[in-house]
């Protein structure tokens, strides 16, 4: 008999000061795992992995609340502010899933067949972005009937990520064309691009007053933004040696961190102004 394939944990750390300690490891999954979403207000997380399993997982036990077969196949994943619903991309659209029971309880066309690759909820529930493999950005009620409000395309490669603003009206994009750009939700009106970049925008997050936004590449880099201007205020050269995959913000808005596919996860303190 072949051998079993290799464990795909998922694992959740807690960062006091300068130490980032790990708190639980998180396994199940047995092929690699492709995104993890964490809800805005409770402890619960959501991973999507190459096994076609979708698990949610309750951050304070550590333990498994629920698997869902999401088949064939599920790429960027989301949840919603209170953890009740998981968002996850797949072929020609997003799937909504109820993070109780497990049952669908919708698909969002985005009107082709191509791969939707990252998804993002807004911090009050009420729209979805998601991007797709052809460059497209789609914006979503969370609502039934699901109406979509936007579609946004700047981009002519794939859109490997996309964040929302804490108030809901700004969405970024991050593209395998190097650039990000930032988009009005409602409208689908672009804002700015935000071009250095060397390779592909892999991860993006807003701080919580929306005046800044972090992006993270494959060509090892973080990057800073001023969104009052567009510029980069703070590149992180050095910050990985192999690629960066995700970043996020600190609540407070005077940190961030980066995990990159050298394994390692980055603390930043937060350039508020001026210049690189």
């Amino acid at each position: 008999a072949p051998p079993p394939p290799p464990p795909a944990p998922v694992h959740s750390y807690e960062v006091n000061g300068a130490k980032i300690e790990r708190r639980h490891t998180l396994t199940g999954h047995e092929l690699g795992v492709t995104a993890v979403a964490v809800a805005a207000d409770v402890a619960v997380a959501a991973s999507a992995a190459l096994d076609s399993r979708i698990r949610v997982w309750n951050l304070d036990t550590g333990s498994l609340n629920l698997e869902i077969d999401c088949g064939p196949m599920s790429y960027g994943v989301a949840l919603s502010p209170d953890g009740a619903t998981v968002a996850a991309g797949s072929m020609g659209g997003i799937s909504l899933w109820d993070a109780a029971s497990g049952s669908k309880t919708a698909s969002l066309s985005i009107g082709s067949d191509r791969i939707v690759l990252c998804a993002a909820i807004s911090a009050d529930g009420a729209l979805l972005a998601a991007g797709a493999e052809d460059g497209g950005v789609h914006v979503f009620e969370m609502e039934a009937p699901y109406q979509r409000v936007a579609k946004m395309e700047a981009h002519a490669v794939a859109v490997r990520c996309v964040a929302f603003s804490r108030d809901g009206k700004t969405v970024l994009s991050g593209s395998e064309d190097s650039r990000a750009v930032l988009w009005e939700a409602a409208s689908g009106r672009q804002l700015y691009t935000l071009q250095g970049h060397g390779s592909w925008v892999l991860g993006a997050a807003f701080s919580a007053d929306g005046s800044h936004v972090v992006t993270c590449s494959s060509d090892q880099t973080v990057r800073n933004w001023d969104l009052t201007t567009g510029a980069s205020v703070q590149t992180l050269a050095d910050s990985h040696s192999d690629q960066a995959w995700g970043v996020a913000f600190d609540p407070s808005g005077g940190r961030f961190c980066s995990v990159g596919d050298d394994r390692a996860i980055r603390v930043f303190e937060a350039t508020v102004a001026g210049g690189e």
